[in-house]
């Protein structure tokens, strides 16, 4: 079944500051080249601390007098060069080794350390209470918790010694060499790589995991993993993981460069997902069961995610103004095996929406080139994508095929840039592309003409835009091709069309053509109707209730608050009808019902208590951001904080998700104005940490 539900999947990545890292790093090192690092470290969860040593082998391209490693924040115990102790200087960003460096000269430097991350490694709590840590290396910088190359450009062989509880498991990049037993608590796990990267691509997850193992069709291990508890939604997680794998390798027509691909789900991440090397961490906010992949599933960030280990991890961009090169890649060839899975109207329809976004930026100030190192993501990752498409066009497969396969094993495991590419699409392709190059990458207007003569190509595209067209006309004018815009077999997209344009249309041809649409039981179709129909018309009614039975989270959530508010006589039987739905990992349909039922006069009293108080439990440390924030918003609209919500809420004030800390912020500061709310902070405050009571009293007084 294709994806039907996607403006969660947009928000996670239109929503991602562009994290491209700059070459220009503090500490750019072009004298040398660091070869390869030994890490051996012990993490301990309750401290929340990392120590251990770090070894690097490197050799001097030149001779300097100082070699510099980044080290955020950090407690340095021991520097040895070559095996002995030498003295150093530690500003808190950066270690500063001296001495008298010869070219060619190669070199071991030894880094004995102890860190308290304040990001780039985060200790949280699972679902069960357990640690849970993970990285993110992008945009926030490994050498927050490892001494290490903040420049994107140094690329270096990682491997991995980590000491954690044994009750845990660790996954790290490479390949699993060993793990022995130190102790009766902790166990030691060996991790090895090959080839080369760039450091903000170091990964380690340690937490409560199992993993089921598949195999490419190349022989190389796929590591798919999850929550023990979550071992019936395995499938409908990784579903069509293989494929995509095969599919991505067949369609590059690059090998694989890393050892194994694993894929860990983690708890709050600041992203979608994060293309580590051979590693990939993703939101388990994408675990879902075979109803929640209907809306939402995986496959797009799985697709993207991977695409980057050869475009990202295998070839890496020089700076931020060539980012693009990465996600721009990713985000095409996520869409190619997006394509091979759903078909080709989704692909097209893909392209549609985002040359839709991309023409309203255009319009606006924040319109930027593909190559301004400050360009948003909607223009690295779609724009990007777009870039590629229209090359293709141009060029013809075949070139472009060739392009970027020469392009791969040319620049394999080195810095690229946009140049490296377009001087190999030309070299390849035997055309000067000048033309192209200001049309797709270097004017900040999007070249909308240009889009819709690629995209209708398409005969399902023409057939489509021809309806789109009818938006402005009235009802009356268009009633024969709304209706044949829902004949079977519809087309989902030609549905949801017609939907849109039906708006809040009640006028018996819009009612007939709303039953209409009910009959189609397609999906997306009724899934319009949900997210649209707000005043819903007594004929309908009963259609409408059938939305609560459908295989959708997203719909029944839709529907439920929608007949509720409709129909006031039954609501009862909504609520009864639906009280054992939870939803996404989000818990989207419990945390609605919860809220509808404490507004429901006429709903079994004695529970409201009950009721009331698993409202507020949602708020706590023991659920994801997205449930909590679903949760504090419905408290808000009711008016219902508890004392452990309100505390629950200065707790995500100060979260590591910087999306959910600025919507407790927000939403704290709309409270602090209410005097019932400002007294009982004051009250609660001598219950609260040290941290807790400086942050609230900051926020308290002007």
């Amino acid at each position: 079944m294709k994806t039907m539900y996607t403006s969660f999947l947009i928000l996670c990545l239109a929503c991602t500051q562009s994290i491209a890292q700059s070459s220009k790093s503090p500490i750019a090192q072009s004298y040398m080249d660091v070869l390869t690092a030994d890490v051996s470290i012990a993490i301990d969860a309750e401290a929340k601390q990392v120590s251990g040593t770090v070894v690097y082998t490197l050799k001097l391209l030149e001779a300097t007098k100082t070699i510099y490693i980044d080290a955020q924040s950090m407690l340095i115990e021991q520097v040895a060069l070559d095996g002995k102790e030498i003295p150093f200087t530690y500003d808190t960003k950066k270690i500063s080794i001296a001495n008298d460096y010869k070219n060619a000269a190669k070199h071991s430097i030894s880094i004995t350390y102890k860190a308290t991350p304040k990001k780039a490694m985060y200790f949280v709590k699972d679902y069960d209470g357990k640690d849970q840590i993970w990285t993110q290396g992008q945009g926030k910088y490994t050498s927050n918790w490892l001494p290490s190359f903040d420049d994107m450009n140094e690329k270096i062989i990682f491997d991995f010694k980590i000491d954690v509880d044994s009750s845990y498991e660790v996954i790290a990049n490479g390949k699993l060499i060993k793990k022995e037993k130190i102790d009766s608590k902790k166990d030691r796990w060996y991790y090895d790589m090959k080839s080369p990267m760039s450091s903000y691509l170091v990964a380690i997850v340690v937490g409560d995991y199992a993993f089921t193992r598949e195999s490419s069709a190349t022989g190389i291990p796929l590591l798919n993993y999850y929550y023990p508890k979550d071992s019936l939604k395995v499938a409908a997680t990784y579903r069509h993981n293989k494929r995509i794998f095969d599919f991505l390798s067949t369609q590059i027509n690059v090998p694989f460069p890393w050892q194994n691909y694993k894929q860990i789900p983690v708890k709050d991440f600041l992203y979608a997902g994060m293309e580590n090397t051979g590693t990939t961490v993703f939101s388990d906010a994408f675990v879902v069961d075979d109803v929640g992949y209907v809306d939402r599933n995986y496959i797009s960030v799985n697709a993207h995610e991977l695409a980057h280990q050869w475009f990202g991890n295998l070839i890496t961009a020089t700076e931020g103004k060539h980012h693009w090169l990465q996600e721009g890649f990713a985000t095409y060839y996520a869409l190619l095996a997006e394509k091979e899975v759903f078909g080709e109207d989704y692909f097209v329809y893909k392209l549609y929406e985002s040359a839709e976004q991309l023409t309203a930026l255009s319009k606006t100030d924040k319109a930027t080139s593909v190559l301004d190192a400050k360009a948003s993501s909607l223009t690295f990752y779609q724009r990007g994508a777009w870039a590629l498409y229209a090359l293709k066009a141009t060029i013809g497969a075949a070139a472009f095929d060739t392009t970027i396969k020469t392009y791969l094993e040319r620049y394999a495991f080195k810095n690229v840039t946009t140049s490296d590419f377009m001087e190999i699409a030309s070299e390849v392709s035997g055309q000067e592309l000048s033309e192209y190059e200001n049309t797709w990458l270097v004017q900040p207007k999007f070249p909308s003409k240009e889009a819709l003569a690629l995209l209708t190509a398409s005969p399902f595209m023409k057939q489509y835009l021809s309806l789109a067209k009818e938006r402005t006309q009235p009802l009356q004018g268009k009633l024969v091709i709304l209706g044949e815009g829902l004949d079977f077999p519809v087309n989902e997209y030609m549905g949801q069309e017609v939907i849109y344009q039906l708006a809040e249309e009640t006028s018996p041809e819009a009612i007939a053509l709303y039953a209409k649409a009910f009959e189609t039981e397609n999906v997306v179709v009724r899934q319009a109707i949900a997210n649209t129909l707000q005043t819903i018309p007594k004929a309908l009614k009963q259609s409408y209730e059938s939305l609560l039975k459908d295989a959708s989270y997203t719909t029944v959530e839709a529907a439920l608050y929608r007949l509720w508010t409709n129909f006031p006589e039954d609501r009862s039987r909504y609520l009864d009808e639906t009280k054992t739905i939870i939803g996404f990992r989000d818990h989207n349909v419990r945390t609605l019902w919860l809220a509808l039922a404490i507004s429901t006069p006429s709903y079994p009293q004695s529970e409201r208590e009950q009721l009331y108080t698993a409202l507020n439990a949602y708020t706590s440390t023991a659920y994801n951001t997205n449930t909590r924030r679903n949760a504090f918003g419905y408290l808000e609209s009711l008016s219902l904080f508890s004392d452990p919500s309100l505390v629950a809420l200065i707790d995500g004030a100060m979260h590591h998700n910087w999306r959910f800390r600025n919507y407790c912020r927000k939403l704290l500061d709309r409270l602090l104005v209410q005097e019932k709310y400002k007294n009982k902070y004051v009250f609660l405050k001598s219950n609260l940490s040290i941290r807790q009571h400086d942050f609230l009293q900051k926020r308290i007084t002007p």
